[in-house]
């Protein structure tokens, strides 16, 4: 076999290199294909090759790696001129405006050096006829940097007079220096004016608009825009994330975080991007991340407890804090020891004493917004409590309240109790009820922390509290799934309960029995009734509440309703805890039973009543909430309440329960089209749900697998449904919809034979559930995946997708989307007659479902197949009858449609378009 030409193995190497992700993999792969081209004779392709090199080493701002192959391409562009082809001298002379600028990054470079190097990108602008436009904005960062805003304004001026050609960058980068110059002169509202045209329309340029945006931050936090503040940082820092790009705009997002109480957000961003401070791109990306680095840092309160690994050195928080300040000033005085002034140690020293400008929510509100967003307010029940006279009395006081089922205001108070000096019952007490009302992960690590408290209880002689304790232990122990544990420690409760002649440990023991065995606890329930009509009256609200639940398990919910609503419309004034129990329970019930308003008004109420003394038990209750809000499609209009979840779960819960409260939380962002934030939510969910968590890990990923499909980020959506899929469900119904949404997402990416096996085994699995119609679309989307190459597999998996529509007495709709791609199909095959046949008998359809917007635009089509065969009178009159079919007001898609078809008829018959009265008229509802 003969060996490649050197010139097409080179020249494809150069191809596969350039589409390798930016890093430093690709510039070594660059520069391996250079130094081949240069053995091998072949000047025109060293010259390629290390354009694309300088470009490369621009993706990672290493601009310091540019200066030997631009050596090397001024010396050959002096010696071989000819190497250098249009593109290639168009190339190099556009990319001697990045040395400059990204040099002043360095101060090993001196002023001179710099200042030279703007002369020569004039001189080369003079030489070739290009505006100097962009010398003028080099010249601009050149006097900025060293603080001489005199100049910096003299050149901004001259700048945006000059006028703008090919050297030029492209608008929506113009505008980001622009913003850029604005910020730092602190001209915050020209900045956001300046930015508007970017933001508003669609940019073709790679940098755009999460670059504006970036820049955008800092302008509005400055005048009070703290919600746009947030969407910038958002859709930017989404955009450069993770990639070598990114890094030079870290420190706006790190200072974002610092200042609107977002620290444990800049915590992760910190983390995740550490490396800057040991491998950073330049000395002024260094410089930056450092400061804003520390700035975080000082934020975080417990930072000293944490731990950070630098390189090969771990050092906790505060270390950290202390070397990152130190890293950015000393990097500081180098600029200005180059620069002869203190411009740039000033700008280090104002970033790390920025003050705060108050909580900014970006998605999940963190524990501490809780107050802001929730609106937490009341007062303690002193009615309960009494006047508490000195740490004892209030100890007492708050211990008694919750021993008296007054929870909500005791834990309260016990807040505020120091353990210290307190005698050692009392100060038993308080440990134990402290434990019992944290909320971890582990059950079972509760509970053997609770065991511990009910040995100091019982060697400080509180007998009836350790007893009643068994009943908390029982529970626990149940949920960790240690049955026989929970058995012994309610059955305790029950035996020293009568023991001690305590009512309260014998009822809590009866119900904990009736929990672990629903069945065989009929008996302990009547006994715990009793119980309590005799010695506790207080508590037969909750015994009878459990009477309820097992009404509602047995299915009759409208019988345990009954039971429930009795309770909390009677006459009887039931402790704290019992009260919010009924009211959870009545909003739950209502809601089984399909009474959502009633339900949503209930869970208003119990929400309230929490909101008076918050804890625990106000995040759970937003978090029963929650589930209706979500389940019942409520959340477009309950986002507010959905936030107020996540707070109270974040402020009283363990991970888990935030990575819940987040899941419900997208519901509302992707019910309001907030793509952005419901990804943003369900991400941290991802982090904060344990791997245990299996039903919740595939909540998480199928929801997030829907927001990242409609951010476009499809890769990542097919990431999260093959997750989804792995999971194991055999449900052929849920297999098919998730295996549906697969092969969408992967014709988006083009991968057409992977999304054809995604939406084979998509229709087989629809078929087994007995679904034709969902079988039928899967079909139409395996047709559109194959058939584009093989016409002839194509149309066989319509066939059987109209057969599967047809079988059915509600397919008619189906049957003509299957129809209507048929004729896409065989026009992109170039069958045109056919296709006006299929296109005639979707029509027909379209006719008799009554649909005369869809007619219309068959119509349409219809003009468009003749002009494709080249008949454009018979294509102008199905375009006329077109518009005589759309419907009013028009749909503006069709009519858009509609318009061009008629306007290129027109054109290829050579009449006049701008003069016909239709076009005229359907112009006029197109405007």
């Amino acid at each position: 076999m003969p060996e490649p030409d050197p010139r097409e193995r080179l020249a494809r190497q150069l191809h596969e290199s350039d589409d390798l992700p930016a890093g430093p993999a690709k510039c070594e792969a660059l520069e391996r294909v250079a130094r081949a081209a240069d053995a091998a004779g072949l000047p025109d392709l060293g010259v390629a090759s290390r354009l694309v090199l300088v470009n490369a080493y621009r993706e990672i701002r290493r601009y310091d790696l540019m200066l030997t192959p631009f050596a090397w391409l001024r010396a050959t562009e002096t010696r071989h001129p000819e190497a250098f082809d249009e593109w290639a001298v168009h190339q190099f002379t556009w990319m001697h405006k990045w040395l400059a600028t990204g040099l002043l990054g360095d101060p090993r470079f001196t002023l001179d050096q710099i200042t030279a190097l703007v002369d020569q990108l004039e001189q080369r602008y003079r030489l070739h006829g290009y505006s100097l436009h962009p010398v003028h904005d080099k010249r601009r960062a050149l006097a900025h940097h060293v603080g001489d805003t005199e100049a910096a304004d003299t050149h901004f001026t001259a700048w945006r007079g000059a006028e703008p050609d090919d050297m030029s960058d492209c608008p929506a980068c113009v505008v980001d220096s622009q913003v850029g110059y604005f910020v730092s002169r602190e001209r915050f509202t020209e900045a956001i004016a300046v930015a508007r045209p970017v933001l508003d329309e669609p940019s073709d340029c790679a940098e755009q608009p999460h670059g504006v945006l970036a820049s955008l931050i800092e302008a509005y936090l400055a005048t009070g825009r703290l919600e746009d503040a947030a969407r910038a940082h958002l859709v930017s820092y989404r955009v450069v994330r993770g990639t070598p790009q990114g890094r030079s705009a870290l420190h706006a997002h790190l200072r974002f975080c610092a200042i609107t109480d977002n620290a444990g957000r800049g915590l992760e961003i910190l983390t995740d991007n550490i490396d800057v401070l040991t491998d950073p791109p330049s000395p002024k990306v260094l410089l930056e991340f450092a400061a804003a680095a520390a700035l975080v840092l000082s934020r975080v309160p417990d930072r000293a407890d944490r731990r950070f690994t630098l390189g090969e050195v771990e050092l906790d928080g505060e270390a950290l804090r202390v070397f990152c300040a130190e890293e950015a000033l000393t990097t500081a005085v180098a600029f200005d020891q180059r620069n002869g002034t203190d411009a740039v140690s000033g700008r280090v020293r104002a970033t790390l004493d920025l003050a705060d400008v108050g909580p900014v929510l970006v998605a999940v509100p963190p524990a501490a917004q809780a107050e802001q967003v929730g609106s937490f307010t009341g007062e303690l029940d002193t009615a309960v409590l009494g006047e508490p006279r000195d740490q004892v009395d209030a100890a007492e006081a708050a211990c008694a309240a919750i021993e008296a089922g007054q929870a909500l205001t005791g834990v309260r108070l016990l807040a505020d109790v120091s353990a210290v000096g307190l005698p050692d019952g009392l100060a038993a007490r308080v440990a134990a009820h402290r434990q019992r009302f944290q909320r971890i992960d582990d059950p079972a690590v509760t509970a053997a922390r609770l065991v511990e408290c009910q040995s100091r209880l019982l060697a400080a002689g509180e007998l009836v509290i350790a007893a009643r304790l068994h009943h908390v232990l029982a529970g626990l122990w149940q949920h960790a799934g240690q049955t026989a544990r929970a058995n012994d420690h309610a059955r305790l409760a029950v035996a020293e309960g009568t023991t001690l002649g305590d009512a309260l440990a014998v009822i809590y023991g009866h119900l904990a029995l009736v929990d672990l065995d629903p069945v065989t606890g009929a008996a302990s329930l009547d006994t715990a009734e009793e119980v309590a009509t005799a010695a506790a009256p207080q508590f037969l609200g909750a015994v009878r509440d459990v009477r309820a639940e097992l009404l509602a398990a047995s299915g009759d919910v409208p019988g345990a309703l009954a039971i429930v609503a009795g309770l909390l419309d009677g006459v009887s004034t039931w402790p704290e805890l019992t009260t919010l129990r009924l009211m959870d329970h009545r909003a739950r019930l209502l809601a089984d039973l399909g009474r959502i308003e009633e339900s949503a008004h209930w869970f208003d109420q119990l929400v309230a009543r929490c909101r008076k003394s918050p804890g625990p038990w106000l995040a759970d209750s937003l978090m029963q909430y929650a589930v209706l809000i979500d389940h019942a499609g409520l959340a477009a209009e309950n986002l507010p309440t959905l936030l107020e979840a996540a707070a109270a779960a974040r402020a009283y819960l363990p991970p888990v329960g935030t990575a819940q409260a987040c899941l419900h939380l997208s519901a509302g962002y992707l019910a309001t089209g907030r793509a952005l934030e419901a990804a943003e939510t369900l991400e941290e969910a991802l982090r904060l749900t344990p791997p245990t968590a299996t039903d919740l890990l595939t909540k998480v990923h199928y929801r997030l697998a829907l927001a990242c499909r409609d951010l476009d980020e499809h890769a990542t959506a097919e990431t999260h449904l093959t997750a989804v899929i792995d999971a194991g469900t055999t449900d052929d119904a849920l297999l098919g919809h998730l295996l549906h949404q697969l092969g969408d997402v992967r014709l988006h990416l083009g991968a057409l034979p992977d999304a054809a096996t995604a939406f084979e085994h998509s229709a087989a699995h629809w078929r087994a559930a007995d679904n034709p119609i969902a079988a039928s679309e899967s079909l139409v989307r395996l047709a559109h995946a194959r058939g584009m190459a093989d016409l002839t597999a194509g149309l066989s998996y319509l066939d059987e997708a109209e057969t599967l529509a047809a079988s059915t007495e509600d397919g008619l709709d189906q049957l003509a989307e299957t129809i209507g791609f048929r004729v896409a199909l065989l026009a992109h095959h170039e069958h045109y007659a056919q296709a006006l046949t299929a296109n005639a008998a979707a029509e027909e359809l379209a006719v008799r479902l009554g649909n005369p917007d869809w007619q219309a635009f068959l119509a349409g089509r219809a003009a468009h197949l003749h002009l494709d065969i080249g008949d454009p009178d018979t294509a102008e009159s199905e375009a006329r009858r077109a518009a005589a079919l759309l419907g009013t007001p028009p749909n503006p898609q069709t009519l858009g449609v509609v318009l061009g078809t008629l306007a290129r008829t027109l054109e290829e018959q050579g009449k006049p378009v701008d003069s016909d009265p239709l076009v005229k008229s359907l112009t006029t509802h197109l405007d």
